[in-house]
């Protein structure tokens, strides 16, 4: 799906003449269009953890309380309990709030195993991390589109031939019931049609582990791919 694709397919379905361009265009109602394509690309990727927007950073610690250049351009928010120091096998505790930072700060206590805090959009580790050690952990990107060879993504629409990253059918539904309510119309079966396909995608997407509630397997039902089905050695 392009840009210029989804105000095409969105126009047909609301009954406007199919635009030739978007971007540039100096018609009002098409300039109106874009604006509100703007407007879905962005809220629809906040809606929930998509996985297409769903990012790696890796980086090599250095010895210092900030780590630089570790917050990439294109950063919303971290996955929570995602963050690892590959080298030492232990997870990297945190988000610390505000409290518990100062409070480690005045050297009264001391932390046991690697912490950060996200200030300042910058990585602040505590303990001071070893030199070296391997770190990675997941984020969501707020790029939500790309350019037609894929190569740049982007937060914005910026030409006709941008594809979407996000579920089209979803872009269309959203611009549809968005442009009806910009212009006064009953936008509201429009707009329960589009919350119900999203909350449809989100529910799938990426697939789901299981959910169990007896208490007597792991999170992945009987194969847990952490513990060896059998031949254990002590």
């Amino acid at each position: 799906m392009s840009l210029l694709t989804l105000v095409q397919d969105a126009a047909d379905r609301i009954g406007l003449p199919q635009p030739s361009q978007v971007i540039g265009s100096s018609d009002t109602q098409v300039r109106q269009l874009l604006g509100l394509a703007q407007q879905e690309g962005k809220e629809l990727a906040r809606r929930g953890r998509w996985q297409v927007l769903v990012t790696e950073k890796t980086f090599t610690a250095t010895a210092t309380e900030e780590q630089a250049s570790t917050i990439p351009s294109d950063f919303d928010y971290m996955v929570e309990g995602s963050f690892w120091n590959r080298t030492q096998g232990r997870q990297v505790i945190g988000p610390l709030t505000s409290h518990r930072w100062q409070m480690l700060k005045t050297g009264l206590i001391s932390n046991v195993w690697d912490a950060f805090r996200i200030r300042g959009d910058a990585l602040l580790m505590n303990p001071t991390p070893t030199a070296g050690d391997s770190m990675a952990y997941e984020y969501i990107s707020k790029n939500w589109c790309t350019d037609a060879g894929e190569t740049t993504p982007a937060a914005k629409w910026t030409s006709d031939d941008d594809i979407g990253l996000l579920d089209e059918e979803l872009m269309t539904l959203g611009l549809i019931w968005r442009w009806m309510r910009a212009k006064g119309f009953d936008y509201g079966e429009a707009q329960r049609t589009y919350e119900t396909e999203v909350e449809k995608q989100l529910g799938r997407d990426g697939g789901q582990s299981l959910l169990n509630l007896n208490g007597d397997a792991g999170a992945y039902g009987p194969y847990d791919p952490l513990v060896p089905d059998g031949n254990w050695t002590i």
